[in-house]
């Protein structure tokens, strides 16, 4: 297995900042040479941050004390997969240094971004299977499996990657279902179909063995999905498992048989809100490169009120009911 350290890439350096802020290391996978995984882990630190980490000239980066010491003692681990088809690397930076700083130690999986709509086909079941790799992969490492207490794995996600976290948690995928989603009649309820669409791409040449391959992790204790896609193929989340599903926005009404119960609802919020906060220049650049300036929302102050109340809601699940089902 070739899994080693990879340089920290720190965005911007801040050697003036005071704040206090969660520790940072990457750790490269190239064990499958066609899918490298990039896993960014955040922990607890009560060092000062030195930089950012996912930030860009659109979006501003989470702080960072990169290779802080670790404290004492195994955490419990929690798996993120952010985002949609074409989301960027780190894109949940704001939200796994805030889970990390309540005491976790917290991997964001970072796989390689489709290209095109027909490389993007096989995302559905790709996802989960980069899930249970990192699982693999820091459970097994000699440096962090040691600091981490293995009966205690949860796996967040957002949008497609909620998907892949319910998947991995054990909601199997009605696969005749899944592939009928951007129907015409149903094309409007999942936010890729359009692309699809434009470029002659069918659900329909998703790989049948991928899908079939879709299983439960184990290890998976509790699994929290922020406004899941594709939520009408997938079944429940099974006994022992405990789940929180959390909607940025008005709840969908896709969970026809109530199998992942509606738990957290923020009603002035939206999908586009688990961006990180923009900068100045951000709204103008995504104009100019013909984006959507709305990812930017409303504002920075509210999009910063929105994030709190993300980050507050999981960590008060992972320390109460995520928990009581690792402790079952």
């Amino acid at each position: 297995m070739k899994f080693g350290i990879s340089s920290v890439l720190i965005v911007a350096a801040a050697p003036c900042l005071a704040e206090t802020s969660a520790g940072f290391v990457r750790l490269r996978d190239t064990s499958v040479e066609e899918r490298p995984l990039s896993l960014s882990i955040w922990y607890p630190s009560a060092d000062q941050a030195s930089g950012t980490v996912g930030g860009n000239p659109v979006f501003e980066g989470a702080l960072a004390a990169p290779d802080a010491a670790f404290p004492d003692g195994a955490l419990p681990l929690v798996v993120v997969s952010h985002g949609g088809l074409r989301s960027a690397a780190e894109s949940g930076a704001w939200l796994s240094s805030s889970i990390a700083r309540a005491g976790y130690v917290v991997v964001e999986v970072n796989a390689p971004r489709p290209d095109n709509a027909a490389l993007a086909l096989d995302e559905i079941w790709r996802r989960p299977q980069d899930i249970r790799r990192a699982i693999d992969l820091v459970l097994a490492d000699e440096t962090w499996g040691p600091r981490l207490d293995g009966s205690r794995v949860s796996v967040a996600g957002f949008a497609l990657g909620a998907t892949a976290a319910l998947s991995v948690a054990g909601a199997d995928m009605d696969a005749a279902r899944y592939l009928r989603s951007c129907s015409a009649d149903r094309a409007t309820e999942e936010p890729d179909c359009g692309w699809y669409d434009a470029q002659g791409v069918d659900l329909s040449e998703t790989s049948p063995e991928g899908l079939a391959g879709l299983a439960r992790d184990p290890r998976v204790t509790s699994v929290i999905a922020v406004n899941p896609e594709y939520l009408s193929a997938l079944g429940a989340v099974p006994a022992g498992v405990s789940a929180l599903r959390m909607s940025l926005g008005n709840p969908d009404n896709a969970s026809a048989d109530g199998q992942i119960p509606q738990a957290v609802v923020i009603p002035g919020a939206s999908i586009v809100d688990a961006f990180a906060i923009c900068t100045d220049l951000g709204p103008a650049i995504l104009l100019e490169e013909e984006g959507e300036a709305s990812l930017c929302g409303e504002s920075p102050e509210a999009r910063r009120i929105i994030h709190q109340e993300i980050s507050d809601a999981m960590i008060s699940f992972l320390g109460g009911g995520a928990e009581q089902a690792g402790a079952d």
